[in-house]
């Protein structure tokens, strides 16, 4: 077997190694805080947590607008009766003056207790189904700003990649003019370092992805927010 042969594949396995250990963790870029000031502003501003505060809201107007309506059921009225000398057949007033009276609809009365705990019962379904999201969101924020790091990383290393391959290339190139590694060999570089471009490609394209995932919660560009 041609050892020269075994020679470039190496090159660049080295190459690859060593560049992955230099990338191999995304602690460094890792912000608890920051990560918890993007989730402030994700609940802060995302769509659907505003329409839980205004589902929220109503439910307390309910329960206020329940309360206030006990007297409801109680109906008060009053006539006016002036002074006659004569009679009245028809409708012989004994009694003259304002005269009062008061209705109560036992019915309503009854049911009244009844609704004013339904509403409060609703606020609270409405209270939970907001935290219950927003556990959900500040979830879906930390996985979201986890996979920006990874593919924030990811780009650095096949940036730091290319640079490694465009070194040995260039290399490997004034090798094959001198007439001291073969055309296959030469051939073998050029993919290589092709495929190196190819993987930056798509580490800019899932940065790129990544970071647009994670502002859709933000409504908000990452660069705003500091």
């Amino acid at each position: 077997m041609n050892i020269k042969r075994l020679v470039i594949p190496l090159l660049f396995m080295s190459m690859v190694f060593s560049s992955a250990r230099a990338q191999e963790t995304i602690m460094n870029d890792l912000s608890y805080l920051y990560m918890e000031k993007l989730v402030a502003v994700a609940k802060a501003n995302y769509p659907r947590v505003q329409s839980f505060n205004h589902r929220i809201e109503i439910a307390k107007s309910n329960v206020a607008s329940q309360k206030l309506s006990w007297l409801d059921p109680i109906g008060f009225s009053y006539v006016a009766r002036s002074n006659r000398n004569t009679v009245d057949i028809i409708d012989p007033a004994i009694l003259t003056g304002y005269q009062f009276g008061i209705s109560i609809n036992p019915g309503s009365f009854l049911r009244k207790p009844g609704a004013i705990k339904a509403a409060k019962e609703e606020l609270k379904i409405s209270l939970l189904e907001q935290k219950e999201y927003e556990l959900q969101l500040e979830s879906e924020v930390k996985r979201r700003y986890l996979i920006y790091l990874q593919s924030l990383n990811n780009l650095r290393l096949q940036t730091k990649m290319v640079m490694d391959a465009e070194s040995v290339f260039k290399d490997l190139r004034i090798r094959y003019e001198k007439n001291e590694i073969t055309f296959q060999e030469y051939t073998n570089a050029s993919m290589s370092i092709s495929s190196a471009y190819q993987g930056k490609i798509s580490a800019e394209t899932a940065l790129i992805s990544a970071k647009t995932s994670l502002e859709e919660l933000l409504v908000k560009k990452l660069e705003e927010i500091k």
